[in-house]
């Protein structure tokens, strides 16, 4: 199954009611971001919202200290770093038929999200621990470390101003807390896609 023959399948199921919850996730620059804008790109976007969850990790991760690796910074490959019972809040009110207003980004403006629509889509790193039965399917996205960075360092340095040192000298300890953190969220996923070297696998469905 390629990426256009995964969002069809996506679509359909979207329109014959049986997903009304999609949550999207995997780690930093995996591909989940993409992959989402895409898929909410093909839907009525009346009837679909999509909750980015990017907002919902914490700014004061300096303040938290790994156990295992106190000389560690805290990444988004642990929950600690995310606003969980905030997000899962703002997801069930959705749900309820309440409207949200997003939180604001430096590189993206807040928004109300309607809860008149049917359709939620959520993405992001935070769904990998939010429960699973807060959605109908879940999609995983992973990659290899090269694509990783390729792909962080095409985004971080032009979407958000971040400088190059600084992607290249945390790559490693990203990846290490991704491996020892992280990584086992995936196994929760109903779908698994591997963008290792720019590619599209669904590895289980």
């Amino acid at each position: 199954m390629n990426k256009r023959e995964l969002i069809n399948s996506l679509v359909s199921e979207i329109e014959l009611g049986k997903i009304k919850a999609l949550g999207i996730y995997g780690h930093g620059a995996s591909g989940k971001s993409t992959f989402a804008q895409e898929l909410f790109q093909v839907l009525d976007s009346e009837k679909v919202n999509l909750l980015e969850t990017d907002p919902y990790i914490t700014s004061e991760r300096h303040l938290v200290v790994p156990k295992q690796a106190p000389d560690q910074k805290v990444t988004a490959c642990l929950p600690v770093a995310h606003e969980l019972a905030s997000l899962q809040r703002d997801i069930l009110a959705l749900q309820a038929g309440m409207d949200d207003l997003t939180i604001e980004e430096p590189w993206k403006a807040s928004e109300v999200l309607s809860g008149a629509k049917p359709i939620l889509i959520v993405e992001g790193m935070s769904v990998g621990f939010l429960p699973k039965e807060l959605f109908d399917k879940t999609i995983c996205f992973y990659t290899d470390e090269e694509t990783e960075l390729k792909r962080r360092l095409a985004r971080d340095t032009t979407v958000r101003n971040r400088d190059t040192k600084f992607i290249l000298a945390s790559q490693q300890m990203r990846r290490m807390q991704y491996l020892q953190y992280y990584k086992e969220t995936e196994s929760k996923a109903d779908i698994l896609v591997d963008q290792s070297e720019d590619k599209f696998e669904v590895k289980r469905t």
